[in-house]
């Protein structure tokens, strides 16, 4: 080979490999301006196809009745996330407001008190916002069980955090506590 060809791909390298180091750091910033929905940074595209397969091991909310009128369930009673979507949704905004202790007591008396009074009536309930653990391979090992209705999201539950402890009539009983 020539050696001005030599150099001149040499001379390419030098600029090429700083010239993508630069513009790979360039785009970190750019990237969190122009999409906030995503926090991978790729040089050239995002693997959007990937970023919505979620983990095994992953976290809910659940919204856990303790008693009603003084007297506890026969057995663990899960008020969300058996009921509505909506309601799940709801709980996980007053959860993470109680998480950051920002407006927890007016989220729980705004949001979750008329959601447990639709549920249970004018009734004295002592209820717990949790955070619990889910293994989404036990969903998977029991899907049958799950389509049929004979295995709930409630029993894929493994409580983790006890995040607050409230009471319909009284307000809240307990502030964050580790569960275990």
């Amino acid at each position: 080979m020539d050696t001005a060809v030599r150099r001149r791909r040499r001379r390419t390298w030098k600029l090429l490999v700083p010239g993508f180091i630069v513009l790979y750091i360039a785009m970190i910033p750019l990237n969190s301006v122009l999409e906030t929905e995503h926090v991978e940074v790729f040089p050239f595209f995002k693997w959007k196809l990937f970023t919505t397969i979620p983990d095994w091991e992953t976290f809910e909310y659940a919204l856990v009745v303790d008693s009603i009128d003084g007297e506890p369930p026969v057995e663990t009673f899960y008020l969300i996330p058996s009921a509505d979507v909506r309601d799940w949704k709801a709980l996980r905004r007053v959860a993470i407001a109680c998480n950051k202790d920002r407006g927890c007591d007016e989220a729980v008396t705004e949001v979750l008190h008329p959601i447990i009074r639709r549920a249970l009536g004018e009734r004295n309930v002592d209820f717990s916002i949790i955070r619990a653990d889910v293994d989404l391979r036990d969903l998977q090992d029991n899907i049958a069980d799950f389509a049929d209705g004979r295995l709930t999201r409630a029993e894929l539950l493994r409580p983790d955090k006890l995040i607050v402890q409230w009471n319909t009539d009284t307000g809240r009983i307990d502030t964050a506590l580790d569960a275990g």
